[in-house]
């Protein structure tokens, strides 16, 4: 056991003070509800959906109002679509 711990000491100092870890960069992000809700209402638009699946009056379907109505606002919703 102890063998194992000094490799890993030892890799560690090897590694350069430089050296970036990728893995945690390059896990997904935290997920914002509201943003999804957004995209959503913007691709209802564009596929021509009129309802919100979220509880009236909700943050969420607020959110899923916003993308709904920039997208009709907008010169190319499709185009422009997230």
């Amino acid at each position: 056991m102890s063998g194992i711990k000094t490799r890993a000491g030892q890799a560690r100092q090897l590694r350069s003070p430089r050296t970036v870890r990728l893995l945690p960069l390059l896990k997904p992000g935290r997920v914002d509800p509201e943003w999804e809700a957004e995209k959503a209402g913007w691709r209802a638009y564009v596929f021509g959906h009129t309802a919100s699946g979220f509880r009236v009056g909700s943050r969420l379907d607020r959110a899923w109002r916003r993308g709904y109505e920039a997208a009709e606002r907008s010169t190319d919703a499709v185009a422009l679509m997230l």
